[in-house]
């Protein structure tokens, strides 16, 4: 919990719906129960930068441009340069494009916009990890190869990751500055592709400092009801860990 941050400001909802009328529904439903509106990249394929300007129109809650950049350092500074003047909060840029990109994608930023370095996709297990090409040892101990991208991350001056719930609380041990973004928010397991799940009170309990949670709430017959109730989770997540401190 910072300053006076309330538990519904943790919560990313995704607008992974494929038009602008449909993800401006969502944006008036849920305004004042989620502090964040995630735009991926089925939305921005659709509208562009248009669908920020709209969604700007209904809610000052923050925005995240979530487009995984993935590129050689010349473009990626430029693409940022670009997203920057578009007025969201945070973008999301694949470790993967190695330290020189992070650092320029850091360095060609303005107007307050985060960069948030993605580590290992929470859809992929060993086996993809192997397929991919990554040694045994990184592959099995998945925790241990986001920890690696974490620490390439926090060298080059991101100001956050997404990770999964299952490795936050070692990230947040060696690195607290860095936000946690955590995706695969869960009450059940094996229901989707999201495979490194968990509750949004185990989650903000480990470390996490804001939960993406889409199909939850999307999926629900009550979605506002859904969003309650994870706020109280977190709220629970932050009285324990204030309690234990």
């Amino acid at each position: 919990m910072k300053n006076n941050q309330k538990p519904e400001d943790v919560i990313v909802f995704p607008l992974d719906v494929p038009n602008l009328k449909e993800a401006l529904s969502w944006v008036e439903r849920l305004n004042g129960l989620v502090g964040v509106y995630k735009i991926g990249l089925e939305l921005f394929t659709a509208c562009g930068p248009k669908i920020i300007e709209e969604v700007r129109k209904i809610s000052d809650k923050k925005i995240f441009l979530d487009l995984k950049l993935y590129d050689i350092p010349n473009t990626l500074t430029r693409t940022v340069k670009v997203i920057s003047e578009l007025g969201v909060d945070w973008v999301t840029v694949h470790t993967l494009s190695g330290r020189t990109a992070l650092k320029n994608a850091v360095k060609s930023s303005f107007n307050n916009l985060k960069i948030i370095g993605v580590t290992v996709l929470t859809s992929l297990d060993r086996a993809d990890l192997m397929e991919l090409g990554f040694n045994s040892e990184l592959a099995r101990d998945t925790k241990e190869l986001v920890f690696k991208l974490t620490q390439i991350a926090y060298k080059t001056g991101c100001d956050g990751i997404v990770c999964s719930a299952k490795e936050v609380s070692k990230i947040k041990e060696f690195f607290p500055e860095l936000l946690t973004i955590v995706p695969g928010i869960r009450w059940k397991e094996n229901e989707d592709d999201q495979l490194r799940v968990a509750t949004p009170y185990e989650a903000v309990l480990a470390g996490a400092d804001y939960l993406v949670i889409g199909r939850p709430i999307r999926e629900s017959s009550s979605p506002e009801e859904v969003c309650k109730k994870i706020a109280e989770e977190i709220e629970k997540a932050w009285i324990e860990k204030n309690v234990n401190a």
